[in-house]
């Protein structure tokens, strides 16, 4: 016999269904539309001069070209360092834990292969435990939380600029602070994001004075700032300035929603060829996070470099404190491509890999400290929250 809640089983079974084929059908039709759009740019990414835009928009495009290939270091004599931190976070009743760990990887090439490989402050350091007692809500827990993880990461790779040394300081992520809004918030979390502001500005500053080359490899970007730059400064001036067939003209004409609903990543895996880089574009146009670092704020450029074929494009980001933004981002390029080439299918700086290995932290790292206090405290106090605890 069949129930009612047999028949409203199958009705949300059918919906979901429904949904699933509706979100797969959207993917399919975007991803299409994306790779026409970007097969036009691709067609033409090498006659496109776009040298006439830098009067229009001197703060976003800084090379003539939207493509460039990549020539892979040859690794002769380098010193590449790469910084990466784990976290781990956990509520309680009345207090919080955040738990770091920062460690740098440091690979010396001799003759374009891996002599010797060094680790700061150690293999496998041990991690650092933070309390939070300020009444913090859960969004202002999360940025605290990765604050700290950041800033462990930031004074890990200061101190490796100053007592270590190399010729490339490589950080898994931005080479800017991303925690940050206008809204009004706690105490705590304005203190440490002021300490994030200044831990950014030593690093840069010891990177100058010892003239090391510092960028960010950001693996999992969700940056739409080159298309926009396209939608905006390029994309008319190719209708324009090409004799294009009737059918790419009108797919450039309809192709503005798509682009400014699509990642830079989503759309530059189909016009980017391994070994090939973006052009250098500003950070930002507004000064937004970056008014907060000073004579910094200019300084920071971007560009998109796909290192092996089937990976999408990797978003690097540096520090050019000299005002020769072409000429480092070729230094980046050349040195990033040569280090991702380790597998066809995942394009990062085997530098970073193994730092991220040496400073995951898994749960029982968290686990072990928080039965600790338990232990301590005794059964009398209760910390877990009654979602961590209940009792059916």
């Amino acid at each position: 016999m069949i129930t009612v809640q047999d028949i409203v089983c199958q009705d949300g079974r059918v919906e979901l269904e429904n949904t699933l084929a509706e979100i797969v059908e959207h993917i399919r039709e975007q991803d299409a539309k994306r790779c026409r759009i970007a097969a036009i740019f691709k067609k033409l990414k090498n006659s496109i001069n776009i040298a006439n835009l830098a009067e229009q928009e001197p703060k976003a495009i800084v090379e003539d070209k939207l493509v460039f290939n990549v020539e892979p270091d040859a690794l002769l004599n380098v010193v590449v360092a790469g910084v990466d931190g784990g976290m781990l976070s956990e509520a309680l009743h009345g207090l919080d834990l955040i738990l770091t760990r920062a460690v740098a990887a440091i690979f010396h090439y001799r003759e374009g292969k891996l002599s010797i490989t060094d680790y700061y402050p150690t293999e496998i350091p041990e991690p650092r435990l933070i309390p939070v007692t300020e009444p913090l809500d859960a969004r202002e827990f999360e940025l605290v939380a990765n604050m700290q993880r950041q800033l462990a990461e930031l004074r890990l790779a200061t101190q490796v600029v100053n007592a270590c040394g190399a010729d490339v300081l490589l950080l898994d992520g931005s080479v800017v602070p991303q925690y940050v809004d206008r809204f009004p918030h706690s105490k705590k979390v304005a203190e440490t994001y002021r300490n994030l502001i200044v831990a950014f500005s030593d690093l840069y500053e010891a990177c100058a004075k010892s003239n090391i080359l510092i960028a960010g490899a950001v693996k999992d970007s969700r940056g739409t700032r080159f298309l926009d730059i396209l939608r905006r400064k390029v994309l008319q001036a190719m209708i324009e300035e090409h004799d294009l067939l009737k059918g790419e003209t009108s797919t450039l004409l309809q192709s503005d929603d798509l682009l400014a609903n699509s990642r830079d990543t989503a759309f530059l895996d189909y016009m980017l060829e391994a070994g090939e880089r973006s052009c250098v574009f500003k950070y930002a146009d507004a000064p937004g996070a970056l008014a907060d670092l000073n004579k910094w704020g200019q300084k920071i450029y971007a560009f998109y470099i796909k290192a092996v074929p089937y990976d999408y494009p990797l978003r690097a980001e540096f520090v050019d404190p000299r005002g020769e933004p072409t000429k480092t981002a070729e230094r980046v390029a050349s040195i990033v491509y040569a280090i991702s080439q380790h597998h066809d299918a995942y394009g990062l700086p085997s530098v970073l890999i193994e730092a991220d290995a040496r400073a995951r932290l898994v749960e029982e790292d968290l686990y072990i400290i928080h039965d600790s206090i338990i232990d301590r405290l005794g059964p009398s106090v209760l910390m877990d929250l009654r979602r961590n605890r209940r009792p059916f």
